[in-house]
């Protein structure tokens, strides 16, 4: 019976661990957002689900997100913050890699928080 409690507890902790934020997340690539729309081009399915973390100059604001350098659409996690930013500020940000569109040639990151 008490072998039974604690199978039943670990399964529980197991199941309904606590999420790691994306700042807790281990980080796959750092630098800028023109070198890793470039890499992206040549084989996105590796970055998917990568966390990133990237350079570069605001050029488009949205009511969910900011665009870097008119090819990374970031997607924040904070979406409070959007009236600090700026056009043509230029941040360093932190997410998740979620897709690329090759028609449009836009990378899509999610879980986006700003590290400056």
């Amino acid at each position: 019976m008490i072998s039974l409690a604690f199978a039943g507890y670990g399964v529980y902790n197991y199941t309904y661990k606590a999420h790691k934020t994306i700042d807790e997340l281990e980080l796959k690539y750092s630098g800028t957002s023109e070198v890793f729309l470039k890499k992206i081009k040549t084989n996105a399915k590796h970055w998917q689900n990568v966390v990133v973390q990237l350079n570069g100059t605001i050029t488009a604001k949205d009511n969910k997100g900011i665009t870097l350098n008119h090819s990374t659409y970031c997607q924040l996690d904070d979406v409070a913050l959007l009236p600090s930013l700026e056009i043509a500020q230029k941040v360093t940000i932190k997410g998740r890699m979620i897709g690329y569109d090759d028609l449009l040639e836009e990378v899509k990151i999610d879980q986006t928080i700003i590290k400056n």
